[in-house]
């Protein structure tokens, strides 16, 4: 019925729809067409009902059945309790329930009295592949017909694992951005040569300042060229590309021309098990700022610790470093008071020392 030359270009359109899902619709009219049916589609059954967006259908039929008629679709119920790969004669689907609403207003006014229908996953929602055609005198499922589609069915469950497969990595990878912007630490991703793969929110603050550190022609660089073979180096360990292999972290002094506290880069090298031949190795940079010790909310304090707001007051102006005369001066409250509501706080919070309480503050933020 087809050639190999056609057969080929098929199950190529198939599985490029698997990367690109917007090319599914091109590959059912690629499909219909060598078929020579008007209708194909894939059809996927979801928690509202059934999908028809990969379907080379009219406007119309396609915005009806979207808008209504998948709920009252009784050949597609069928076909999704039947076995996976089996055929099924669109004909006699049809006629199973010929004056049903679902066959008198939409499957003869879009001439589909006929085609070929077959499940193809075993899931709890199915999907399906249909091909439909205006009714003749001859059934639609022929034989060569049937040995085309026989022929497909693989290459169809393939690609529909293969997408699926590839909608996971992009969210696995969505929620590990996105974990990764969370963080108040600067996180760089970079590969060989110190090119930066992804950086988080906190990074790309900290890089535009260019402090000390900034990205040229996409690396991470730092302005002093002492600092930044330092740098350079501790990233090739990181990635293993020196030293025999070996992949090591290690951490870089990096002074600033603003004259504010050296940030401290640490380069760690990703688990062995997270490279994979094919790809380049890449290692992970965070850039500690000294400067950068923001305190937990005061609701916070009160939440955790059961503090009072006074008591909160104190706590988060001794995790600045701030001594007892000016916390008074500033709160408006007597030294002694300021004493009482710290002690307060450190039995609250397990802690004996101020250096003790500002570890814990510096601790509760992630």
């Amino acid at each position: 019925m087809v050639t190999l030359g056609e057969y080929s270009r098929l199950v190529t359109a198939i599985h490029a729809a698997a990367v690109t899902p917007e090319h599914w619709v091109d590959a059912m009219a690629e499909v219909r067409h060598s078929l020579g049916a008007t209708t194909g589609a894939m059809l996927i059954a979801d928690d509202t009902g059934r999908t028809a967006e990969r379907a080379s259908l009219s406007p119309d039929a396609h915005q009806t059945y979207r808008e209504y008629y998948h709920r009252i679709d009784y050949v597609l119920a069928a076909v999704e309790r039947s076995p996976v790969g089996l055929l099924h004669s669109g004909r006699q689907l049809i006629d199973s329930d010929v004056r049903s609403e679902f066959n008198v207003d939409w499957i003869r006014p879009n001439h589909m009295g006929d085609g070929l229908f077959v499940r193809l996953t075993g899931n709890a929602q199915p999907a399906c592949f249909i091909v439909a055609n205006p009714r003749r005198d001859e059934p639609f499922l022929t034989a060569d017909r049937a040995e085309l589609v026989t022929a497909l069915i693989p290459h169809l469950q393939q690609a529909l694992r293969t997408e699926k497969h590839l909608e996971d990595l992009k969210r696995d990878a969505g929620d590990l951005a996105s974990a990764i912007d969370c963080m108040r630490q600067a996180v760089l991703v970079v590969g060989p040569g110190a090119v930066v793969r992804h950086c988080n929110s906190a990074a790309s603050s900290l890089l535009h300042r260019a402090d000390g550190l900034t990205v040229r022609s996409g690396r991470l660089r730092a302005s002093r060229s002492e600092v930044d073979g330092a740098v350079q180096r501790a990233v090739a360990f990181a990635l293993g590309i020196t030293d025999g292999g070996a992949r090591s972290g290690t951490s870089v002094l990096c002074p600033r021309p603003s004259g504010e506290r050296a940030y401290i880069a640490h380069t760690f090298p990703f688990p062995a098990g997270a490279r994979h031949d094919w790809t380049e190795p890449r290692a992970l940079v965070v850039i500690a700022d000294p400067d950068n010790r923001p305190q937990p909310p005061k609701e916070m304090l009160r939440r955790l610790f059961g503090l009072t707001n006074g008591e909160a007051d104190v706590a988060l102006r001794v995790g600045r470093g701030q001594g007892l005369a000016p916390i008074s001066e500033e709160l408006s409250v007597s030294v002694a008071t300021v004493k009482t509501h710290l002690q307060h706080v450190f039995d609250k919070t397990d802690t004996h020392r101020q250096a003790e309480l500002v570890r814990l503050l510096t601790a509760l933020l992630p």
